[in-house]
């Protein structure tokens, strides 16, 4: 996988989980989720693993 493919854009990681693009703004922000945020106006990114392994939290969170 190049470098490139590993760094999603906040509306589409909103829609792999789920939830609105604010959501994901906020939660980026506020450190609930990894993100990499690009200068002042670039936004978000996002690593799809860091994704996965927020779900499987949940998921786990959820499951107790």
């Amino acid at each position: 996988m190049d470098q490139q493919s590993e760094w999603i854009r906040t509306p589409e990681a909103a829609t792999y989980l789920g939830v609105h693009i604010e959501t994901m703004r906020r939660w980026a922000r506020d450190g609930v989720i990894p993100a990499a945020k690009l200068g002042n106006r670039g936004g978000f990114r996002f690593k799809r693993e860091d994704l996965d392994r927020f779900l499987e939290q949940k998921r786990e969170a959820a499951s107790d």
